[in-house]
């Protein structure tokens, strides 16, 4: 019942599709091998591709991604590949400059879809967190919407976009946020923050 709700939700909005990417490169600095580090027995990449296949509303996932490792595991997840450039995976490279790559090579997009950016870093985020994300998104028929904390600061778990909008390189002037209480991993230190925070409360595998 909530897959159709979900579907009929898409169709309603004129849209063709839902597809998630998560950036997902192998030279972090903080954190070496960050995007795939071990977080409650799984690799960080694992939860948030978990997160989208468990979607009512997204229908493709996509790991943008010049590292063999990491491929390999979101390959071992269920998750499609886009391998990335190297020349896009520097420290210097804007994670919307990985996006746009990746969304202009997937076969068949035509803009008619909603494209998510999904943090792989952000490992407590959940299909629940993402749909009603969605769900606020169509029924507020936003172009653009954003992941904020209590404090409404951005925390940069997801960036919601219609698929005409990936290639712009300026917020749409219609944006909205989300707020979700979602901690980035960016060092040891956030890792044991997090698994401190949910020990009692430990997601299920």
């Amino acid at each position: 019942m909530s897959i159709m709700f979900g579907l009929a939700n898409i169709i309603e909005a004129g849209i063709e599709k839902v597809v998630v990417i998560i950036p997902a490169r192998g030279g972090s600095k903080r954190l070496p091998r960050k995007n795939i580090y071990p977080i409650w027995g799984k690799p960080m990449l694992w939860w948030a591709i978990s997160a989208a296949k468990e979607s009512k509303y997204v229908g493709e996932i996509w790991v943008t991604t010049e590292d063999a490792e990491i491929k390999e595991v979101a390959l071992n997840c269920g998750a499609k590949v886009h391998d990335r450039d190297k020349t896009l995976a520097q420290d210097h490279i804007y994670k919307m400059d990985a996006i746009r790559d990746c969304y202009e090579q997937i076969p068949g997009k035509n803009g008619r879809e909603i494209v998510i950016s999904l943090q792989a870093n952000s490992p407590e985020i959940t299909s629940e967190i993402l749909d009603a994300a969605i769900g606020t998104f169509l029924k507020h028929n936003r172009n653009e919407l954003i992941s904020v904390g209590p404090d409404l600061m951005q925390n940069a778990a997801f960036r919601i976009m219609r698929g005409d909008y990936v290639l712009q390189r300026d917020l749409s002037t219609k944006c909205g946020v989300y707020v979700c209480d979602l901690q980035d991993v960016h060092t040891i230190e956030d890792v044991r923050s997090i698994e401190e925070k949910d020990e009692n409360n430990c997601r299920s595998v």
